[in-house]
C-alpha cells in the first residue's frame, strides 16, 4: 500500500500529533538549527495561514527525522503497557477481595476496609495534590507516582524499535503537557481508568463470596473500645446508606465485637456487614475512580482541543513567520528583474496630483548613524523605510495621499541595490510626476554603479544626484547635469 503524501498525512494527523511533533522539532532545534530550506518552502506552498504553515514546517521536518514512526511505536506499546498495568491492578484486587475472603470464614471487616481502600485512598490523594498544584501554576512531580505517569514512562523508554530521537520526543511531549496544564488530566485518565477495571473486580469477587459462602464478619482489637468502631461503621456506612446499601447499627457492632469464639452470628445481621463492606467499596473505590476517570476524559479532550492553536507569541514562531514572510512574492510585480509590460503597479486609491513644487524626500535603508543630509522644511517632513514590508506600505500610502510633483529617494551608497530595492523605487515613482535617486555618500566608482543599476532596471524617467546642492536644484526643478 502507497504511504500518503507528506501533506496529506499532515492534514489527517489529529492536533495533538501536530503539537507534540512541532514540540520535538523545537526541542530538536534548540541544540542547532536544521537544515529546513526544502521544508519551509513546501509548508508555505501548501497551507493558506501562517500557523498552518509553521505546523506544516514542523511536520515535515518530523517527518524526516521520524518522530511520526515514532509516536506510532508509542501507540502501537502503549496499548499493551496499560493492558499490562490494568491486568497487574486488577490481579491485586482481586488478591485483596481472596484475602478479605480468608479460608476460616472469619472477617476483619475494618482491616478488610483499610486493606481494600488504603491504598487507593492514598495514591488519591497524591493525584489531588499534583492536581491542585498544577492548576495553581506550580511546578511539582507528584505525578510521578500515578499508574498514568509510569504507564508513558514504559512505553517512551521501551527498547523495541526505539528511534533516535524518542528522548526528544517525550521532552516535547513533556512540554506540550506542561504548557497546557495537561499532565494531571492524562495520567488521572490512565489511572483511574485501571483503578476502576481493578474495583470493578474487587466488587465481584467479594460479591460472589458472600452470595455463595458463609462468613462472618467481626472486628477486634487490643487497646481500641467498642464505641471506636461503632463510630467508624457509623461514619462510613454514611454514604454508603444515602444510597441504599443496608448498615449495621450500634448494637450489630457491639454484638459481633464481644461475642466469643464459638458465637454464631444472626443470619440478617451478617448480611448488613457484607452490604456495608461492598458498599464502602463501591462509594469510596468505584465511584470516585469512575466520576474521575470521566472528568479526567472531559478536559483531556478539551486540551487536545486547544493544541490546534499555535502560540504566534513564541519568539521560535515568530523567527519562522518572519522566514515565512520573505517568501511572499512581491506585491503587483511578476518579475522584479525583467520588467515588463506586464509588470503592474499597486493600485492605489486615486488622488489628484500634488501643487506644483511639492516634493518627499524618502530615505530607504539608510544606516541610523547617518545624518539627514537635506535642510528640514515642515511641509515636506522626509519618511524613513528600514526595510520592513510595513514601513515600505506605510511611506508608499502616503506618497499615494499627496501625489507629491517631486519625489527624492536617497539610499545608501556603497549598499548593494537588490530586488527589494528595485520593487521600491519602481512603485514610488510612480507615485510622484518626477523621481529621483541620491546615493548618499557615493564617490565617482559608486555613483557610476547606482547609475548603471538604473539604466539597468530601466529606470530612464529617474534622475541620479550626487550631492546635497544638486539634490536642491532638482528639488526646485532646475536643471541638474547628473551631478
Amino acid at each position: 500500500m502507497t504511504p500518503p503524501s507528506p501533506s496529506l498525512a499532515f492534514e489527517r494527523a489529529s492536533p495533538l500529533t501536530r503539537a507534540l511533533v512541532g514540540a520535538a522539532v523545537q526541542h530538536i532545534e534548540s541544540a542547532g538549527a536544521l537544515d529546513d530550506a526544502a521544508e519551509l518552502r513546501q509548508a508555505f506552498a501548501a497551507q493558506p495561514t501562517r500557523a498552518a504553515q509553521v505546523q506544516a514546517r514542523a511536520w515535515l521536518l518530523g517527518r524526516r527525522l521520524g518522530l511520526p514512526q515514532e509516536l506510532a511505536r508509542w501507540r502501537l506499546w502503549g496499548g499493551w503497557v496499560a493492558l499490562a498495568l490494568a491486568v497487574l491492578v486488577a490481579l491485586a484486587g482481586l488478591a485483596a477481595g481472596r484475602s478479605v475472603l480468608a479460608p476460616d470464614r472469619s472477617i476483619n471487616a475494618v482491616a478488610a476496609f483499610v486493606s481494600l481502600l488504603g491504598l487507593h485512598a492514598l495514591t488519591l490523594t497524591v493525584w489531588l495534590l499534583g492536581l491542585l498544584a498544577t492548576l495553581a501554576g506550580a511546578h511539582v512531580r507528584l505525578g510521578d507516582w500515578s499508574l498514568g505517569r509510569l504507564a508513558l514512562g514504559l512505553v517512551a523508554r521501551w527498547p523495541q524499535g526505539r528511534g533516535p530521537h524518542a528522548l526528544d520526543l517525550w521532552r516535547g511531549f513533556g512540554a506540550v503537557m506542561q504548557r497546557q496544564r495537561l499532565w494531571p488530566w492524562l495520567t488521572g485518565l490512565i489511572s483511574h481508568g485501571i483503578w476502576t477495571a481493578a474495583f470493578v473486580l474487587t466488587l465481584a469477587v467479594l460479591a460472589f463470596g458472600f452470595a455463595f459462602q458463609t462468613y462472618r464478619l467481626r472486628w477486634q482489637t487490643t487497646i481500641l473500645s467498642a464505641e471506636f468502631f461503632q463510630r467508624f461503621v457509623q461514619i462510613t456506612g454514611a454514604l454508603p446508606a444515602a444510597l441504599g446499601f443496608p448498615v449495621p447499627d450500634a448494637q450489630a457492632v457491639a454484638q459481633v465485637g464481644q461475642a466469643g469464639a464459638g458465637f454464631v452470628p444472626p443470619a440478617a445481621g451478617q448480611r448488613e456487614w457484607a452490604w456495608w463492606l461492598m458498599g464502602c467499596v463501591a462509594v469510596y473505590g468505584l465511584l470516585p475512580r469512575a466520576l474521575l476517570a470521566a472528568l479526567s476524559a472531559w478536559r483531556w479532550r478539551a486540551g487536545v482541543a486547544r493544541l490546534k492553536d499555535v502560540d504566534m507569541a513564541d519568539p521560535e514562531v515568530q523567527r519562522i513567520v518572519r522566514r515565512l514572510d520573505a517568501l511572499e512574492p512581491p506585491p503587483a510585480v511578476i518579475d522584479a528583474e525583467h520588467p515588463g509590460a506586464g509588470a503592474a503597479a499597486p493600485a492605489w486609491p486615486a488622488a489628484a496630483p500634488g501643487a506644483p513644487g511639492s516634493w518627499r524626500a524618502v530615505g530607504f535603508e539608510l544606516p541610523p548613524e547617518l545624518p539627514w543630509p537635506l535642510p528640514p522644511d515642515p511641509a515636506a517632513p522626509p519618511l524613513h523605510v528600514s526595510g520592513s514590508q510595513a514601513e515600505r506600505q506605510s511611506a508608499l500610502q502616503q506618497l499615494a495621499a499627496t501625489r507629491p510633483q517631486s519625489l527624492l529617494l536617497l539610499v545608501h551608497a556603497p549598499a548593494s541595490p537588490d530586488r527589494g530595492t528595485a520593487r521600491f523605487v519602481r512603485e514610488a515613482a510612480a507615485l510622484a510626476q518626477r523621481a529621483a535617486l541620491w546615493p548618499l555618500g557615493a564617490g565617482d566608482d559608486q555613483g557610476a554603479r547606482w547609475r548603471d543599476w538604473l539604466k539597468s532596471e530601466h529606470f530612464d524617467a529617474v534622475a541620479l544626484v550626487q550631492s546635497a546642492p544638486a539634490a536642491l536644484d532638482w528639488i526646485a526643478n532646475r536643471e541638474v547635469a547628473d551631478a
